[in-house]
């Protein structure tokens, strides 16, 4: 398992693989027709090319059908294998002091890839993360951590799949059908519009100053922009986005779709209301801070805190700054709080996060050590720039 950069190369943009339709198609694709236009539309392979194909032993399949059409396209392939077991080992049994040495032997790896495709590496992610401290997880991020920036000035353009299944399903709470056949209607959503309404948030968050979010749930704080261009996963890696200088441009998503801005680091004040919101697959509850000087305060929760406090615990600098904030735009990608769920996806149409800590890989100048980074979903947000809603109750304003 790479650990320093697979969580890393989740940061992404979306991109565009299902032929645009009105309505989202929630049927499972052909996997070899889905791997053939990840290859030559997504990632574009091209001849010559070193392509490294990452998942579990689960996705073997995916993978097979992944490699062969990169090597029908020219592609020089390798795939690594990662696995439950193994990584469940290296999370509990490992002894701790050597949980902070670098695996400094990936970058010379990773400068010789120019197509990095990363899938699920583990089946049973709630398993995986049970009982193990947040200090151990600390560790591990904070080794890999040096990666992270290092990988902008490197030439591989990266693409993140989500693979769905029932289990992956179970371990945010949902039933497996519900999961996965929302996941493959995520992936067939309509990307033409996705990207038009996209680009026109793009566009307003560009020329405002400042943001008010809202919420029935009691949130209202304020922040203000910095002018740095907002980070598009409209669903199309253009050529010229493939020669980015930072590797959220080089990089897509699958599924997705959201408008992710920075915001001025010492800005933001007001009241914070999260009726739910999950921490490392447990729900924490009626999450509340306050936002001064652009630092969350007092956070508590009616339950879960302690799983966010002993996150922050193991990491290090200003994780309770306000990074970023993002708006969904997948018409086909629901929340679902029913049942005690508390699935917030990102890039869900109308869902806006609320990100404390690391921005870096936006550009930012919020460090924090493991890259260390929250989201608190406002749900039926209205988001306002220079006074004007862009969201009202959790749906985008055409």
């Amino acid at each position: 398992m790479h650990r320093s950069f697979s969580a890393f190369a989740l940061v992404a943009a979306a991109v565009l693989l299902a032929t645009p339709s009105v309505k989202a198609d929630t049927s499972p694709p052909n996997l070899q027709q889905l791997a053939q236009k990840i290859i030559t539309t997504s990632v574009a392979v091209q001849p010559g090319e070193v392509v490294v194909i990452e998942g579990g032993k689960h996705t073997i399949p995916f993978m097979e059908d992944l490699a062969i059409q990169a090597q029908l396209a020219g592609g020089l392939v390798t795939i690594w294998l990662d696995s439950d077991k193994v990584i469940r080992s290296q999370y509990v049994d490992v002894p701790e002091k050597y949980l902070s040495i670098k695996p400094e032997y990936q970058v010379p790896w990773f400068k010789a890839i120019d197509v990095y495709i990363n899938l699920p590496n583990t089946s049973d992610i709630a398993a995986l993360d049970a009982g193990v401290s947040a200090k151990r997880l600390g560790d591990l991020n904070a080794a890999g951590a040096f990666l992270a920036p290092l990988a902008d000035a490197m030439k591989f353009r990266s693409l993140a799949i989500t693979y769905p299944t029932d289990q992956r399903g179970a371990s945010f709470k949902l039933s497996g059908p519900t999961y996965v056949n929302m996941i493959w209607a995520a992936m067939g959503a309509d990307y033409t519009k996705i990207a038009a309404d996209g680009a026109k948030l793009k566009e307003k968050i560009m020329n405002a100053k400042s943001v008010r979010i809202t919420s029935p749930a009691g949130t209202d704080f304020t922040f203000k922009l910095t002018g740095r261009e907002p980070n598009l996963s409209d669903g199309v890696i253009t050529s010229a986005e493939a020669k980015g200088h930072k590797l959220v441009d080089r990089s897509a998503q699958l599924p997705d779709g959201q408008v992710t801005a920075l915001a001025q680091e010492d800005s933001a004040a007001g009241r914070v209301d999260v009726p739910a919101v999950l921490c490392r697959f447990e729900v924490m509850k009626n999450v509340s801070f306050t936002f001064k000087d652009g630092t969350a305060t007092g956070l508590q929760a009616a339950s879960g805190s302690d799983c966010f406090h002993q996150l922050v615990a193991a990491s290090g600098g200003p994780t309770m700054k306000l990074g970023s904030f993002s708006i969904g735009l997948n018409p086909a990608w629901p929340i679902h709080d029913e049942n005690g769920a508390a699935y917030f996806p990102t890039p869900g149409a109308g869902v806006v996060y609320v990100n404390l800590g690391d921005n870096t890989f936006l550009g930012g100048s919020v460090k924090t050590i493991g890259n260390f980074n929250f989201g608190f979903p406002i749900k039926n947000a209205t988001v306002y720039l220079d006074g004007v809603k862009v969201v009202d109750g959790g749906k985008v304003v055409e």
